[in-house]
């Protein structure tokens, strides 16, 4: 099924290293990983330079090696994405790397039921990943699925800016990044 290493390249390289932009609300960032975003994880899985505190030290300190290994546990791994199809699991991945993982399932599970007939059966969406979405995604993996899970991914981040100004800076980013991800699932 699909490959973490494969999602991530593709994730990966929209994540870069330092930076701590002043309208970014996770805060300061490296590869991925925002301060918000580590310390409500605890001081377990936060405290990289173990010092006993979660601060911009934390994330100077990590390493492209170890912000994939805490994307694959806390979003490859617990969502078990590795049983997918590499087609829906990169689009999941690579959304709930950007969006976080909630929101990820919210715009997958609208996705997959804007694809369902008039008779067929829905998904609840509760942005729970639970077995009916990974089924969804399992037998339904074509590239019509991908391109609206993208689809709805771009008009929400165009709604998120409509309510959030601040974050306008962010759109041109977050919708080439999304053009990138239909260029590059369209090659699977």
């Amino acid at each position: 099924m699909a490959d973490f290493m494969t999602a991530h390249r593709f994730a990966g390289k929209w994540e870069g290293g330092l930076v701590d932009h002043p309208s970014d609300p996770g805060g300061i960032t490296n590869y991925g990983i925002s301060l918000r975003w580590l310390r409500s994880e605890g001081l377990d899985v936060g405290d990289i330079d173990g010092d006993g505190d979660i601060d911009a030290d934390d994330i100077r300190a990590l390493t492209p090696a170890l912000a994939a290994a805490l994307f694959k546990s806390k979003f490859w791994d617990a969502y078990r994405l590795g049983e997918l199809p590499q087609l829906t699991a990169t689009c999941h991945y690579d959304c709930a790397v950007n969006t976080g993982p909630r929101q990820a399932t919210l715009l997958t599970q609208r996705a997959c039921n804007s694809l369902v007939g008039p008779y067929g059966s829905k998904l609840l969406v509760d942005g729970l990943f639970g077995p009916k979405t990974r089924a969804f995604l399992t037998t339904n993996a074509t590239p019509k699925l991908a391109e609206t899970m993208i689809a709805l991914r771009e008009d929400f981040y165009r709604d998120l800016v409509a309510r959030k100004p601040k974050l306008a800076v962010f759109e041109k980013g977050w919708l080439n990044r999304c053009r990138d991800l239909k260029h590059y699932v369209g090659g699977m």
